[in-house]
């Protein structure tokens, strides 16, 4: 049997991750509303005011309780935590920049 090399092995364990965790999230997140607190709700008006859909609004609601749940959990390591921050900070630079690019893409079809 050949061996698997560590990238291929990373990256099916990032494939299988992410389809499990697909899986537990619904299609759609209109019911979401019922289930975030005050302040997560003044959060997601925020970002509904700056462009975001409603599905982007969550998503971001989302990545602020995964941020929160994985500064909970014990340090292993000290470089855990920039490293956390660094990817959040990708995802937020991501919904972040979506609705300026529905802006350029009606603007320019």
């Amino acid at each position: 049997m050949t061996e698997m090399p560590r990238r291929a092995m990373l990256r099916s364990a990032a494939v299988a991750g992410t389809a499990a965790t697909l899986s537990l999230v619904p299609a759609t997140a209109s019911a979401a509303p019922n289930r975030w607190t005050p302040e997560e709700l003044k959060d997601r008006k925020r970002v509904l005011e700056a462009g975001f859909t409603e599905a982007e609004a969550d998503c971001w609601l989302l990545v602020v309780r995964a941020t929160a749940a994985f500064f909970a959990l014990p340090e292993l390591h000290p470089l855990a935590k920039p490293e956390v921050v660094t990817a959040v900070h990708v995802i937020q630079d991501k919904l972040m920049m979506r609705p300026a690019y529905r802006k350029y893409r009606a603007a320019n079809p």
